[in-house]
């Protein structure tokens, strides 16, 4: 199979060894990005606006992709092609099979790319999943494919000091690794985020710890997990602060409550994991996390309640799911009576959830 890392495709495309067809994707959205681009302009020799033909995945006709890789360019070293978010799982079998069917008959003229941001082939596993992987194998077998993995944070953490620098700023580690854990890792936010703190700074200066915290935008999962944080260690006042965060950044009340849930069964994870003997680095490979810190920050974290009551917490979220979507109550009220069901779990007070007795059973 066919297949390279990000530095093993740069390093290619900046030496001219081009493939005919290539699959691009994974968790760092800036390098597949950054890949697709490079590619495109070293296919059509920076005359990506005259060489260049681009298909949007979620609307791909196949005869017009077929008609377009039997086409020749007269401005261009290459035929370049992009298609763009292909979701091979919305095409039929059938189209399946047509599309698959195409990838040998690409001639040395012709460059296909497939570039994927809007969706997780993987679909949160280890591999790429059903119809995905079938196209990802066909290309592997025809040219190169390559995942764009999510770098760790301490490698984010150092580009983006480097960045800073280049702009005449100073980001110290520990800024540029708060800067990382704020923005959870998302390189497209991380890199607009830096853009803004530079700004702030000014010519010469420091971007401080401060600084970080005070203009980073605040993200949903971070703020998510500041709030189950506030819960677990009895913090009354600190978990309403977060969700006042929430409400203004307009979040759907769906989110939230996914959101909060899923931050409660990181939390869970950790604990059980802890209770089973396995290390954080089990915990990542299991379930697919992208970086270390999520799952550190949980092992630390779900050491101040037991198991049975941060699944305690995860039933009174199913039943502020239940209660969301079967009454008329005001949403913000049955959101702050929930967390204040889990302090009174968190503190001890409120054992009735512990045996799983509330409301009919134990989940």
């Amino acid at each position: 199979m066919a297949t390279c890392d990000p530095k093993a495709l740069s390093g290619s495309i900046r030496k001219g060894e081009l493939e005919r067809v290539y699959y691009i994707y994974g968790a760092d959205l800036v390098q597949v990005q950054q890949l697709t681009t490079a590619l495109i302009r070293k296919a059509t020799g920076g005359n990506a606006d005259m060489a260049l033909t681009r298909f949007d995945g979620q609307k791909l006709e196949l005869k017009a992709l077929e008609d377009a890789l039997r086409q020749f360019s007269m401005l261009a070293p290459r035929n370049c092609i992009q298609v763009h978010d292909l979701n091979a799982d919305s095409l039929r079998n059938d189209q399946l099979k047509q599309l698959l069917a195409l990838l040998p008959e690409i001639g040395d003229a012709t460059l296909l790319i497939f570039d994927v941001i809007g969706f997780d082939p993987k679909k949160g596993k280890r591999s790429p999943q059903g119809k995905n992987k079938k196209l990802i194998d066909a290309v592997a077998k025809n040219g190169v494919v390559c995942e764009a993995v999510q770098r760790s944070a301490s490698v984010l953490a150092k580009e983006l000091s480097g960045h800073a620098k280049r702009q005449n700023r100073v980001l110290p580690r520990d800024s540029a690794e708060e800067l990382v854990q704020l923005c959870m890792g998302n390189t497209l936010i991380l890199r607009s985020e830096l853009e803004k703190l530079c700004a702030y700074a000014g010519t010469g200066n420091t971007i401080t710890v401060k600084m970080v915290r005070e203009v980073t935008s605040p993200q949903l999962e971070t703020t998510v997990y500041a709030l189950a944080n506030a819960v677990v260690s009895q913090r009354p006042k600190a978990a309403m602060d977060e969700l006042d965060k929430l409400y203004a950044m307009r979040t759907n009340r769906t989110f939230i409550v996914h959101a909060i849930a899923s931050s409660f069964l990181d939390l869970y994870r950790a604990a059980a994991a802890l209770r089973a003997g396995k290390r954080t680095e089990d915990m990542k490979q299991d379930f697919g996390y992208s970086f270390d810190f999520m799952v550190k920050n949980a092992f630390r974290d779900c050491r101040r309640l037991p198991p049975e009551r941060l699944r305690a917490c995860i039933r009174v979220l199913r039943d502020l799911e239940l209660q969301l979507n079967s009454t008329v109550v005001d949403e913000r009220v049955l959101l702050e009576s929930a967390i204040v069901t889990m302090l009174a779990i968190a503190g001890g007070s409120y054992d009735t959830y512990l045996t799983g007795s509330y409301r009919g059973g134990k989940i």
